[in-house]
């Protein structure tokens, strides 16, 4: 059954569950006020109690009326990234079962989707949110999967933005912390931010033209140093499109051998906040041994130099 805001409204405020579309995916909503409600989020999906809901306040505004504000919060909100697809994981004001964990601490999102932002905006309670699947499956991302996973639950009209699930940091301290990918990178939160994030895994991405001399030889580097939570690979602007963009958005620091390749990736789309300067390093290719020897020597001295020091910087622990 499709509602519109209106009519989900009226089911919320009776305790109902509903399904509702975010620019990510497909969520289940339920008044965060009231224990009842919560927990039939948590039957429905068969979720473990122990891993809290998120908590979708009524506006940008009432944040702060559920959850302290951090100067990390506060420059996040400023940065333009709320509302959007980032969970900011605060200290609470209050205390909603289900949604507040044991140490006091809350997820809280405000969605950019038009249905979603108008329900909420005639709400009088925030709502208790989760993605729209059975636990341990992928999230709802179109109205039939949705169906095919709560063929009877009333959903809000509209359509889910289809974007991955949202990233989630911890913004309690005067350090941000990633707790889970998503749209809103690592890099591009810290420099907006001018806060560094941590995490306690990173992703390294080195980049030259073949993929067969110099970045292959980058990774297997970093990777030798044994540094636990971080993995490293490689990607040749000359491999196919669709391949360079995955691991593109698979990498948190991408680091181009030469301008010619941090100029490549911003062509085809990829976030300047993760490209980092070039490191440098001509191609070793067809070049005589004592060249290549001295090609290979400047690229561990950059990556020593360079991009160790990067790595450790944004490794929570390190």
């Amino acid at each position: 059954m499709i509602v519109n805001h209106l009519e989900a409204a009226r089911l919320l405020e009776g305790g109902h569950v509903i399904a509702i579309p975010t620019e990510t995916v497909w969520g289940l909503a339920s008044r965060a006020d009231d224990p009842a409600a919560t927990r039939r989020i948590f039957e429905i999906k068969g979720r473990d109690k122990g891993k809290p809901l998120t908590l979708f306040p009524q506006s940008v505004d009432r944040i702060k009326d559920y959850a302290v504000m951090s100067e990390a919060a506060e420059a996040l909100v400023a940065a333009g990234f709320v509302p959007g697809p980032l969970t900011l994981v605060l200290e609470s004001r209050v205390w909603f079962e289900g949604v507040v964990a044991k140490d006091m601490s809350v997820g809280i999102r405000v969605p950019k989707h038009p249905e979603a932002l108008k329900l909420l905006s005639c709400l009088a309670f925030p709502l208790a949110t989760t993605s729209a699947n059975l636990s341990g499956l992928e999230p709802a991302r179109s109205r039939e999967e949705l169906a095919n996973y709560f063929p009877h639950l009333p959903a809000l009209a509209g359509e889910c933005g289809g974007l991955p699930s949202s990233t989630v940091l911890d913004a309690r301290g005067d350090i941000l912390v990633l707790i889970r990918r998503g749209p809103v990178g690592l890099m591009e939160a810290e420099r907006a931010t001018g806060l560094r994030v941590v995490s306690s895994s990173l992703r390294v991405l080195f980049v030259c033209t073949g993929g067969v001399d110099r970045s292959p030889a980058a990774a297997e580097w970093v990777e030798s140093k044994g540094i636990q939570g971080v993995e490293a690979r490689f990607v040749g602007t000359l491999w196919p499109e669709k391949e360079i963009l995955s691991a593109a958005s698979w990498a948190d620091l991408i680091f181009p051998m030469e301008s010619y390749h941090a100029g490549f990736l911003e062509e085809l789309g990829v976030s300047r906040d993760k490209i980092f300067d070039p490191l440098g390093i001509i191609d070793p290719h067809a070049q005589e041994e004592t060249v290549r020897k001295a090609i290979f020597a400047r690229l561990e001295r950059a990556l020593a130099e360079r991009v160790l020091p990067e790595i450790k910087a944004r490794l929570r622990g390190v």
